[in-house]
């Protein structure tokens, strides 16, 4: 297979991508090429002539926003205006959307990346690569839609924020119309990584909010571990879930990549060297006496003087770091995963700390499933901020994540979460609880022995956060991926450029 057929029909992504490989930057994937086409699809429909004639005129946007969520609290003049904005756009559909999803590594936050860089800030003629200057394409400049890229973790924390603050103005008013026309005037294009849902909460506030955004025109490109059908699995009430399944499939064009090549294990080089010279970032305390010494090291490659830092974190609270310097911050890792914090107290670290340490790390399994959820959190938010992370734990890499399975189980009408660490075994419950009571329990045998869950949940995991759990072991195969490549030679913040994953 060879890129360099048709080149006269290549679309803008494809030709950075192209431009890429002949580079030797990334490998040619055929998977990837078909996406890179699929994204030139787009990018085709925002800029062609009389694109932006769907879109709802800003100061239309918030009475159209109800008049989508189907709101009763009407004016007269508002109805008018909401519904003659809402039959323009229903003339003029949006361009559809992309939900791509796949296996980890394979490429799918890479491809996003570059449609979103060509959307942003254009392209030059010929897509940039010496080799290909001579391709007779002219340059394309940025699409004229206003435009956001950010973790599905980060935009779930901007949604929680304006909730909150709207609902303190107006207690009793619906915030999510109101919402979704203050996110759609600032972005009419929305680039997420890592769509997930998990609880209940954003189940409902995603469903809502993401619909009535499509309907005021906003155009979503997202990617996904997880098929449309696959989002919230197991998650309680999910029935009320599935009309925005069926949503994401009829408004969003939906890929699956089917590679299984996990390009991020590539970047592993030189076994874990850093770019700071033979320090590794990953160290097996057991195998390695020098284990202290080195995270010294790293540790003195910060500038300033250490000292104890107190980090400011959304909705006005703050994290403390109690061994800092100005560039990098020392934590154990009962500080940062025994404790409850979240997506908005990693990204607060990332924003802080060009390096972070993470010792005493222990083995991850189902046996701790809090701590390996908060874990997977932290690892997403550094690697979406290419936030260098050194860890020293008690297990070697290979060795840190032990796959488990999670599954409601019944022998009395009662429900439970029985946890599994060895899915191809069976896991045997010897005690039942009633799932009414706070106090009644379920004790499971695995592997390792005998768990103790009740009906809250074993360390806090109940029955209604079995999407939760599953979803934690379906991430440790992106958690293990992603640490591939964060302990490869050129990770840090002076690689701004995502590897092809």
């Amino acid at each position: 297979m060879s890129i360099r057929r048709s080149v006269a029909a290549l679309g803008p992504i494809t030709r950075a991508y192209r431009s890429r490989v002949l580079s030797g930057s990334i490998a040619l994937d055929k998977e990837q090429l078909s996406l890179g086409a699929a994204l030139d699809s787009v990018h085709a429909v925002l800029t062609s002539e009389g694109s932006d004639r769907c879109l709802i005129p800003d100061h239309h946007l918030p009475g159209a926003a109800r008049y989508y969520a189907g709101s009763s609290a009407w004016s007269g003049g508002e109805l008018s205006s909401a519904a003659v904005a809402a039959a323009h756009a229903a003339w003029n559909p949006s361009p559809k959307g992309v939900y791509v999803h796949g296996s980890v590594g394979v490429g799918k936050s890479m491809l996003m990346d570059l449609f979103y860089s060509v959307c942003d800030a254009g392209l030059p003629g010929g897509g940039g690569a010496r080799e290909a200057r001579d391709d007779g394409h002219a340059p394309c400049g940025p699409i004229r839609r206003s435009r956001r890229r950010c973790h599905f973790h980060e935009f779930m924390l901007d949604v929680h924020e304006r909730i909150h603050a709207y609902k303190k103005r107006h207690p009793r008013a619906d915030p999510i119309p109101p919402v979704a026309a203050a996110l759609a005037r600032e972005s009419r294009l929305l680039c997420f990584d890592e769509m997930q849902i998990t609880d209940i909460a954003d189940a409902m506030i995603v469903s809502r909010l993401l619909t009535i955004l499509l309907d005021l025109g906003v155009v979503i490109v997202t990617t996904s571990n997880r098929p449309p059908c696959g989002l919230y699995e197991g998650g309680i009430n999910r029935y009320l879930f599935l009309p925005f399944i069926d949503t994401l499939r009829d408004r969003m064009t939906v890929i699956e990549m089917k590679g299984v090549h996990d390009y991020r294990r590539d970047a592993t080089t030189s076994g874990l060297e850093s770019t700071e010279g033979s320090l590794p970032a990953y160290l097996c305390t057991h195998t390695d006496p020098n284990a202290r010494d080195i995270l010294n090291q790293w540790f003195s490659k910060g500038t300033g003087e250490p000292r104890a830092r107190t980090i400011p974190v959304a909705m006005g609270r703050s994290l403390r770091a109690e061994r800092a310097n100005a560039s990098c911050g020392w934590f154990g890792f009962e500080e940062l995963c025994d404790r409850p914090l979240g997506a908005a107290d990693y990204i607060a670290l990332a924003d802080n700390f060009e390096v972070i340490i993470v010792e005493n790390v222990p083995q991850l399994s189902g046996r701790i499933y809090n701590e390996a959820r908060r874990f997977v959190t932290l690892v997403d938010a550094l690697y979406e901020a290419k936030t260098k992370l050194v860890l020293a734990s008690d297990v070697p890499r290979e060795e840190l994540f032990v796959g488990f399975d999670a599954a409601v189980e019944t022998s009395d009408g009662d429900e439970e979460i029985a946890v599994d660490e060895n899915p191809s075994r069976e896991t045997s419950v010897i005690g039942e609880g009633g799932s009414s009571s706070s106090f009644s329990t379920t004790v499971v045998r695995t592997r390792d022995g005998e768990a103790e869950w009740s009906a809250t949940g074993r360390v806090g995991v109940s029955l209604a956060q079995l999407s939760a759990v599953r979803e934690v072991s379906f991430s440790f195969q992106r958690a293990e991926s992603r640490l591939a490549e964060m302990a490869s030679k050129k990770w840090g913040r002076k690689d701004k450029t995502r590897s092809q994953n």
